[in-house]
């Protein structure tokens, strides 16, 4: 069954138009999947990988055990995913190879994902390099193939971002705004902290357009929607559900208690940078809240290394900065609907990040969040950062960025 999961995988990108119509790109696409295959046959067969070692194995042997006795856990989050787990080990014999096959698959899903929503963006020229960055950097490879939840948290993040864009771009509402609902709850699904998030993302959805801002259309869309989105969460949260029940907090006075008890329980860990929350006032709550995010996004600092993990995580950090200052760079450059859209998905990106830092207390961790988001930034900083590298060689380079080409004027 292993091998009908590997020859899957390879053969996916065959059955998409796109990838068909570009050799090219499927050779991209098999060189990220047999990177993914090559971590994963190291983990199951010859060492453990650095972030196998414990969430991944616990999930593992949990499914084992629930196979075997042919019972479920009761729930979501980690309780959905093992359930998950366990039932293809019930039906094929339990390994660890199989069960890095099953995050394997959705992130090969995703990477089809990320090629459509290039498309949407009218990117197609960059999608190979794209492609290239987004599957092969190392911590997406460990992480995604093996068993974790962040290759599925990815599939349908990425997923209800692509319904949500067509829905605008070509005006078909009703089929489109279905299925980002529906993706966005199964990203919920797999973690509490995603399922308040998919409700800001359906939220944001809707009353987003690509028309101006002064619209009157979007002003009254605007006054009727924020009341009821509100109220509706509201409701959806006062409902117990088995392993949401702790969704009341995000409405309660003592929210930042709660954050305060979760980031401590993670302050046990060697690679933990702990920064206490300061509520007593306004001023140094801002700060706190700030540095916070600040070690999210790029701890461990040069001064922090100890060993090999810390270099990459901390050369990671780097990475990200410089595809950040190239999306921020590139919004501010666009016009139009290319810099409304431009500013949607850096929002996203921003608030996905903001919530994952308040929830996170050591670098290893954040590096697995980061997975889930760092595609946005590929996907907005990386064509200019390649031109720009480019420029710097030939001196002469039309800027990239042409998402609406017939309908906005180009960036000079």
């Amino acid at each position: 069954m292993v091998g009908v999961f590997f020859c899957l995988t390879l053969l996916i990108p065959l059955f998409v138009r796109r990838f068909r119509s570009r050799a090219n790109l499927i050779i991209a696409y098999w060189c990220v999947i047999m990177f993914h295959q090559v971590v994963a046959f190291c983990n199951a067969f010859l060492f453990k990988i650095v972030g196998a070692d414990k969430d991944a194995e616990s999930f593992h042997r949990l499914a084992i055990e629930l196979a075997q006795s042919r019972t479920f856990l009761y729930g979501f989050e980690k309780n959905f995913y093992i359930n998950l787990l366990s039932v293809l080990y019930r039906l094929f014999d339990p390994s660890r190879f199989l069960g890095a096959q099953l995050s394997i698959l959705a992130f090969a899903a995703s990477c089809v994902v990320l090629i459509k929503i290039l498309h949407l963006l009218e990117l197609s020229r960059y999608e190979v390099p794209i492609l290239l960055v987004f599957g092969l950097i190392p911590s997406v490879a460990l992480f995604g193939s093996v068993t974790l939840r962040e290759s599925y948290q990815l599939l349908f993040f990425m997923l209800a971002t692509y319904y949500g864009i067509k829905m605008h771009m070509t005006n078909d509402v009703s089929i489109n705004l279905f299925k980002l609902c529906i993706f966005a709850m199964f990203m919920g699904v797999f973690q509490k902290g995603l399922l308040v998030f998919s409700f800001f993302l359906i939220f944001l959805f809707l009353v987003w357009t690509p028309r101006p801002a002064s619209s009157p259309w979007y002003i009254k869309k605007l006054r009727l929607l924020i009341p009821f989105t509100l109220i509706g969460a509201y409701l959806f949260s006062r409902v117990s559900i088995s392993g949401f029940d702790s969704l009341h907090i995000i409405f309660d006075e003592n929210l930042f208690e709660y954050v305060e008890i979760h980031r401590k329980a993670l302050n046990i860990r060697r690679a933990s940078y702990f920064v206490p929350i300061d509520t007593s006032s306004l001023l140094m709550g801002t700060y706190r809240l700030f540095k916070i995010y600040f070690y999210y996004m790029f701890a461990p600092f040069p001064w922090n290394i100890t060993n090999a993990v810390d270099l990459y995580a901390s050369a990671e950090g780097i990475f990200r900065t410089v595809l950040l200052y190239f999306s921020v760079k590139c919004w501010h450059n666009a016009y139009g609907q290319q810099r409304r859209l431009l500013g949607l998905m850096l929002f996203f990106y921003i608030s996905m990040t903001c919530m994952w830092a308040l929830g996170t207390g050591n670098y290893g961790t954040a590096i697995r969040h980061h997975m889930i988001t760092s595609w946005i930034l590929i996907i907005t900083g990386l064509p200019l950062l390649m031109t720009t590298l480019g420029r710097s060689r030939l001196r002469r380079i039309k800027y990239p960025f042409s998402y609406f080409s017939k309908r906005v004027e180009k960036i000079p």
